[in-house]
C-alpha cells in the first residue's frame, strides 16, 4: 500500500503535459449526513489518441466514493467517456472542508512483442470537496489590496458564511498602520447581510494621492452581529524605490582615484538596508571599460544619505563617456543614465538634478572666475559713460 501511495505522489508531482482532460475539476456536496449521492464527470480525449487510463479515488473521503468504471481504454475515434460516481456521505464529520480527489492516471502502453513501453505517465484530479457548516454564525474571509492611477487604493474583503445560521448585519472596519505602528486611516465598509452559505464581498477605498510613498498595514476588523473575525495584509503605496539626486566628484586629477558622492533620497516610510551604487562607464565602442561599486549603506526614511564610490582613472584619457548608475537595495535595481565629461582636472557629471563639477579649480573655477571679470567690466563700463555724461551737463 506504502508503495502504490508513493507511486501516485511521484506522478503527480510530474510536470507532464497531458493528452486528456477531466471536466468538471471540483465538485462540491451539500452536506447531508448518511445519503447516497450520484454525480460523474466527463474524461476527454483531447487528441484524438489511444490511452489508457486507470482511475482512482485518493484523500480523506476515498472510503466513500465508488466508481462505475476502475479503468478505461480510448481508441483514436472516441473523443470522449463519462464516469459515473457515487458518494456515501458519512456521519459525525468536523466542521469545515473535507476532500478527496479522483484520480485519473495514463499508464504505459504494451507492445504487441508483450513488453511494456516506458514513457510519460499523467495524471489528473477531479476534487469531490464536502463543506460541513460550522454551528451557529461562523464567517471565514480574506484581505485584498489593490491599486489604481487615480491614486485611489481599494481594499475588497470577501466573505463567506459557513455556520449554519443566517448573518443580518457584517460590515468591516480598515485600519491602516506605517511601519512604527502609527494609524494613519480608518476605513468603514457598506453594511450587508449574509445568508447561510453565501459568498458576499465589503469594500472600502483610500485616497493615496497625497499619502508618502512606503509600506503600510492594513488590519481588517469585520463586525457580524454579535461576531468578530481580524484579518491583516501587508501593502504598499507609490513607488517602492529610492532616487538619485546628485553626484559630485571633489579634488579629482586625470590619472588619479576620483572620488564620486552620490545623493541618494529616500521618499518611503521605512529605513531601506544595504544600498549601495554600482556605477559602470563606457567606452566608443560601447564596452564597459571601468565599473566600481560602493559600500553598502543604510539610508533612513525621508532622508537624504552621500554614498561613495572610487574610479581609478588611471590609463583614462581625457573625453565624454557614457555611464550608469545603479541603486540596488534588497531585490531593487534603479538604474540611472549619466554622461561624463572628463578633463584633467574635473569631472562634469550629466543627467542627474544639476551639474556638479570638481571642487578642484579647473572649468567651474575658470567660468567662476570669467563672470567675475565680466562684471567689474560692465560696472566700470557705467560708471565711464555716467562720468562723461556728467562733464556734458557740466559744461553746458
Amino acid at each position: 500500500m506504502k508503495k502504490i501511495l508513493l507511486i501516485l505522489l511521484l506522478i503527480m508531482l510530474l510536470p507532464l503535459v497531458s493528452s486528456f482532460g477531466v471536466t468538471p475539476a471540483k465538485k462540491v456536496l451539500d452536506y447531508q449526513p448518511g445519503t447516497e449521492q450520484k454525480y460523474s464527470f466527463e474524461i476527454i480525449n483531447s487528441e484524438n489518441k489511444k490511452i489508457n487510463l486507470v482511475i482512482l479515488p485518493q484523500g480523506e473521503l476515498n472510503q466513500s466514493i465508488a466508481l462505475s468504471n476502475y479503468s478505461i481504454s480510448f481508441t483514436p475515434d472516441m473523443s470522449s467517456a463519462t464516469i459515473e460516481y457515487s458518494v456515501k456521505v458519512p456521519s459525525g464529520l468536523t466542521p469545515g472542508r473535507h476532500d478527496a480527489d479522483i484520480l485519473v492516471i495514463e499508464i504505459p502502453d504494451t507492445s504487441s512483442s508483450g513488453t511494456t513501453y516506458i514513457g510519460s505517465i499523467v495524471g489528473i484530479v477531479t476534487k469531490v470537496v464536502i463543506e460541513v457548516p460550522y454551528p451557529g454564525k461562523y464567517l471565514e474571509s480574506a484581505l485584498s489590496v489593490s491599486k489604481s492611477d487615480d491614486g485611489m487604493t481599494a481594499f475588497v474583503i470577501p466573505i463567506v458564511s459557513k455556520g449554519n445560521l443566517d448573518i443580518a448585519r457584517a460590515k468591516a472596519v480598515v485600519d491602516i498602520f506605517t511601519p512604527l505602528n502609527e494609524k494613519v486611516a480608518s476605513l468603514t465598509t457598506q453594511e450587508i447581510p449574509v445568508l447561510s452559505g453565501e459568498r458576499r464581498e465589503l469594500a472600502a477605498k483610500w485616497d493615496t494621492s497625497g499619502v508618502s510613498s512606503g509600506r503600510y498595514r492594513a488590519i481588517a476588523t469585520i463586525l457580524y452581529d454579535e461576531s468578530t473575525l481580524t484579518i491583516e495584509k501587508e501593502f504598499s503605496v507609490g513607488a517602492d524605490s529610492l532616487e538619485l539626486k546628485n553626484v559630485e566628484v571633489n579634488d579629482f586629477s586625470l590619472g588619479e582615484i576620483a572620488k564620486f558622492e552620490f545623493l541618494v533620497d529616500n521618499g518611503l516610510n521605512f529605513q531601506v538596508d544595504g544600498a549601495y551604487i554600482l556605477m559602470q562607464v563606457f567606452n566608443d565602442e560601447g564596452s564597459v571599460m571601468a565599473e566600481f561599486k560602493s559600500a553598502t549603506y543604510d539610508v533612513q526614511p525621508f532622508a537624504s544619505k552621500l554614498l561613495v564610490a572610487f574610479w581609478d582613472t588611471e590609463g583614462v584619457r581625457a573625453g565624454t563617456y557614457d555611464a550608469k548608475a545603479f541603486i540596488n537595495f534588497g531585490q531593487s535595481s534603479i538604474q540611472k543614465q549619466l554622461t561624463l565629461d572628463v578633463s584633467e582636472n574635473d569631472i562634469t557629471v550629466i543627467g542627474v538634478g544639476y551639474v556638479i563639477k570638481s571642487a578642484s579649480g579647473g572649468r567651474g573655477n575658470s567660468l567662476t572666475t570669467i563672470l567675475i571679470i565680466v562684471v567689474v567690466v560692465l560696472v566700470l563700463l557705467n560708471l565711464t559713460w555716467f562720468l562723461v555724461l556728467r562733464r556734458k551737463v557740466k559744461s553746458k
